[in-house]
């Protein structure tokens, strides 16, 4: 209703008084139906509300003209502490969880984030999209100490060195580096705010990428007596019964879309076939049917023994999974 009025009737019920009505209506009516309706009902942790109140902060500094934002600044004041203390929290929480992952040698750190997100989120997406948020910035910074998640008793295959992921990720940030330069020059020239905008998402773009090598050097490929792990950084991750493999082959099999390579820019030199296809988990909730997927195991041999048959059971395999 003080939106409707701040339009239509300024001149009648005075700006001032409706910029008033229309501050609380957008930063604590907003938030308390959030609440109300949706928090306590279902459930969810009552930090969910910050992010709705961040948000309606937003909306009335776009929307009210700056000689009246008197009220807004001072709800603002309200807003930033608690913004920074969802942020201490969530990171808390990311950090209770990575070390139970490390106390527990059988907790992926990516799912130990997974589940904690979960716990905040109470929804699949959600949390998927927040986990991966924290895992970028987790392995870019937080994961230089630590050494590769492989549980006791359980065979680990690294597939970062015959690879040259790291390589590979140096030649994107120095293209990254030298283009982003350039570019957040030319821009500078047309639009401060879209040059701003460039560098955030450059910077954001190159701790993925430092990011994504570390989860690949630290969560090798895992071969269990019941499953396989098979994780390619932060961008693939998918665990396979053992006996819905199907083969290990050096080449490529003819899956279409459902054959996914899981090196980064390299040539896979083991494909792992699966006798049916598998939804596989990727970074921000992203989902992929596969039915086989390539690696570049450090190891590759040493890969097929352990999940391989003999190379003429394996061709026999696969022809009879794709009929």
């Amino acid at each position: 209703m003080a939106l409707v009025v701040a339009r239509l009737l300024p001149t009648l019920y005075g700006a001032g008084a409706v910029a008033v009505g229309v501050t609380i209506d957008l930063v604590v009516l907003v938030p308390l139906l959030f609440y109300w309706l949706i928090v306590r009902r279902r459930g969810w942790p009552v930090a969910t509300v910050v992010p709705v109140l961040v948000l309606s902060v937003v909306a009335a500094r776009w929307f009210l003209p700056l000689e009246h934002r008197q009220t807004l600044r001072l709800l603002e004041l309200l807003a930033v502490p608690a913004e920074i203390g969802l942020l201490c929290w969530i990171g808390l929480r990311a950090t209770r969880a990575i070390r139970l992952g490390r106390r527990d040698g059988a907790a992926d750190p990516v799912e130990r984030l997974r589940c904690a997100a979960f716990e905040f989120a109470r929804h699949d997406r959600v949390a998927d999209l927040l986990a991966s948020e924290i895992a970028v910035f987790y392995y870019a910074f937080g994961s230089w100490r630590v050494g590769p998640h492989a549980p006791v008793g359980v065979a680990a295959f690294a597939h970062h060195r015959r690879s040259a992921h790291g390589a590979i990720v140096l030649a994107f940030l120095m293209a990254i580096f030298v283009e982003g330069v350039a570019v957040q020059l030319l821009l500078s020239l047309w639009s401060t705010l879209a040059a701003w905008i460039l560098t955030a998402g450059t910077v954001y773009g190159a701790l993925w990428l430092i990011a994504d090598y570390r989860a690949t050097v630290l969560r090798p490929i895992l071969a269990s007596d019941e499953d396989v792990s098979i994780r390619a950084g932060l961008r693939f991750s998918l665990s396979v019964p053992r006996e819905r493999i199907a083969a290990v082959l050096g080449d490529k099999p003819d899956f279409g879309k459902e054959s996914a390579n899981l090196t980064l820019l390299a040539t896979s030199t083991s494909w792992i076939v699966l006798s049916q296809p598998i939804l596989a988990r990727g970074p921000y909730g992203f989902r992929r049917r596969v039915r086989a997927v390539g690696v570049a195991a450090d190891d590759p041999d040493g890969l097929r023994r352990s999940l391989g048959t003999s190379p003429s059971r394996q061709c026999r395999q696969v022809v009879s999974t794709s009929r």
